[in-house]
C-alpha cells in the first residue's frame, strides 16, 4: 500500500506542475519545481523502489511494513503543508518586493561579456581560492556561483541570437570553462547541474516561457533528455572524479560511462531512502533527537571551523557510524537522510511541519522575484545560479545547502547590484508595467 500511494503522490506532483505550467500560474521552469523535483525523486520513487525491493543500501531496517507507512504518512504531510506555506503565506512576497529595487534592462553586448569575465574570475578562484584564510571554504561555492551566473547570462544572450556564429562561439566558450568550474576535483552533481540549468534558465526567463505550451514542451523534451545523459554519465564516473585534477580525463571517462547505469542510480536516491527508514526508527526512541538543529546550522554554517574547531556536525556526518553501516569508511562517507530524516531526528512531526513551512516561503521567495521582475536580467540571472542547489536540497544537508544558496544568491546578487549601477538601464514605464500571466496573483 505504501508503494502504490507513494507513486501516486508523484502523480499527483506532476499533474499539479503540469496544470499550473500550462495557466502561468507557476512557470514549468521554478525553484518550485526544481525542489519538487528532488522531492519527488527522493522522497518517493526512491523510497517506493526500497520498500518494493527491499534493498536499504545497507541500513538494517527492522519493522519495514511498519516504518513504510510512518514515511508515506510523513511524506504526504510535508507535501501538502510545503504547498500551503508556498502558495498561501505572503511572507516572501513582502521579501520579494523588498528585493526588487528598479525595473532594469541590460544590452546584450554587456551581459556576454559579463558572463567570460565571470568565469576569468571564476576559474583563479576556484583552483586557489580554498588557500584563503577563514573564507577559503566558502570560495569554492562562490566560483560554483560565478559560473551558475555566467552561463545564466550567456543563455540569455543565446536564446535571442540563436545563430549568431560569434554568441554561439562565445557561449561554448562559457559553457567549457563553467564545466571546468564544476568538475575540477568535485564528487556532487549539484555544481554540474547549477551550470546545465544555469544556461537553461537564462534561455528561459528570456524566450521560451512566451512560447505557446504545447511547443515549449516540445523543445524542453530534447534539453532534458541531454541533460540527463550528462548527469547519468557523471554519476557513474563520480566517484573517480574527486580524486583526480584532470578535468580532460574527465570528459574522456564520462564519454566511456555506462549512461543507463548512471541515471538509474540518480534516480534511485542513492541510499536516501535507506537513511530516511532508519532515522524514522531511531528516533526518539532509540537515539536522542536534537530539536531543529538543521535551522540552527544554517547561521552555525557560517562560523569558520578556524574559530570554532568543535563545530557540531549534521547528522549526515554521523549516519554511517550510528547506524553501523558495513563496506564503507563510515569516518569520510556522508549520507544525508533527506528533509523527512532530518525531521525526525531533529523533533517528529512538529520539526516536519517546520520545515515544510520554512521551504515552502524559501521558495516561494525566489520564484517571486522572478515574478515581479519579469525582464529584468540583474535578478533573474542571480536566482538560476543556484539552481542545482535547489534540485538536491530535499535530499541533502538541508542546513547546509541552504546556506549555500544563500551564499551564492547574496554575492551574485551584489555583484549584479554593482554591474547594474555602471551599465544598467532603466526600463521605460510602458515596458515596467506590461501584464504577463506569471506576474498576475493567483495563489
Amino acid at each position: 500500500m505504501s508503494v502504490i500511494l507513494l507513486y501516486l503522490l508523484g502523480l499527483i506532483t506532476a499533474l499539479i506542475v503540469l496544470k499550473q505550467g500550462l495557466s502561468r500560474k507557476v512557470e514549468f521552469f521554478s525553484i518550485r519545481n526544481l525542489y519538487l523535483a528532488g522531492f519527488v525523486v527522493y522522497h518517493v520513487i526512491g523510497p517506493a523502489k526500497a520498500i518494493s525491493t527491499g534493498d536499504f543500501s545497507g541500513f538494517r531496517i527492522n519493522d519495514p511494513k511498519n516504518t513504510a507507512l510512518w514515511l508515506t504518512i510523513y511524506v504526504y504531510v510535508f507535501f501538502f503543508v510545503y504547498l500551503f506555506a508556498y502558495h498561501k503565506i505572503n511572507i516572501a512576497r513582502w521579501f520579494a518586493s523588498k528585493a526588487s529595487g528598479m525595473p532594469s534592462e541590460a544590452s546584450d553586448s554587456m551581459l556576454m561579456a559579463l558572463s567570460v569575465g565571470l568565469i576569468a574570475v571564476g576559474l583563479p578562484l576556484r583552483f586557489f581560492g580554498h588557500y584563503l584564510p577563514v573564507v577559503g571554504p566558502a570560495m569554492t561555492n562562490v566560483s560554483f556561483a560565478l559560473a551558475g551566473l555566467a552561463c545564466a547570462s550567456a543563455g540569455w544572450v543565446w536564446s535571442q541570437r540563436k545563430f549568431n556564429p560569434a554568441v554561439i562561439s562565445v557561449a561554448g566558450a562559457v559553457l567549457v570553462g563553467s564545466l571546468v568550474i564544476c568538475l575540477y576535483s568535485i564528487f556532487g552533481r549539484r555544481p554540474l547541474i547549477g551550470v546545465l540549468f544555469g544556461f537553461a534558465w537564462g534561455a528561459y526567463y528570456r524566450w521560451a516561457r512566451y512560447v505557446v505550451p504545447s511547443r515549449l514542451i516540445l523543445y524542453m523534451i530534447p534539453l532534458l533528455a541531454g541533460a540527463t545523459i550528462i548527469i547519468g554519465a557523471y554519476t557513474a564516473i563520480r566517484r573517480e572524479s574527486s580524486s583526480t585534477a584532470d578535468v580532460q580525463a574527465l570528459f574522456r571517462a564520462m564519454m566511456q560511462a555506462d549512461v543507463k547505469e548512471g541515471s538509474a542510480a540518480a534516480a534511485s536516491g542513492q541510499g536516501c531512502a535507506g537513511a530516511m527508514m532508519w532515522a524514522l526508527e531511531q528516533y526518539p526512541v532509540f537515539l536522542k533527537p536534537k530539536p531543529l538543529f538543521s535551522l540552527q546550522y544554517m547561521a552555525l554554517y557560517f562560523v569558520p571551523r578556524q574559530i570554532w574547531p568543535n563545530k557540531p556536525e549534521p547528522l549526515s556526518q554521523d549516519v554511517a557510524t550510528l547506524a553501523k553501516l558495513k563496506g564503507v569508511n563510515r569516518a569520510k562517507i556522508t549520507i544525508p537522510p533527506g528533509v523527512i530524516g532530518y525531521a525526525a531526528a531533529e523533533g517528529g512531526m512538529y520539526a516536519l511541519i517546520i520545515y515544510a513551512l520554512f521551504f515552502g516561503q524559501f521558495t516561494r521567495f525566489f520564484d517571486e522575484l522572478v515574478r515581479q521582475n519579469p525582464f529584468n536580467p540583474f535578478i533573474i540571472l542571480p536566482a538560476g545560479c543556484v539552481t542545482g542547489q535547489f534540485l538536491g536540497l530535499a535530499r541533502g544537508d538541508i542546513g547546509s545547502f541552504t546556506a549555500i544558496i544563500i551564499v551564492a544568491f547574496v554575492s551574485t546578487m551584489a555583484l549584479m547590484f554593482i554591474v547594474k549601477l555602471f551599465f544598467g538601464k532603466q526600463s521605460m514605464p510602458q515596458y515596467q508595467y506590461a501584464q504577463w500571466p506569471q506576474t498576475r496573483d493567483g495563489y
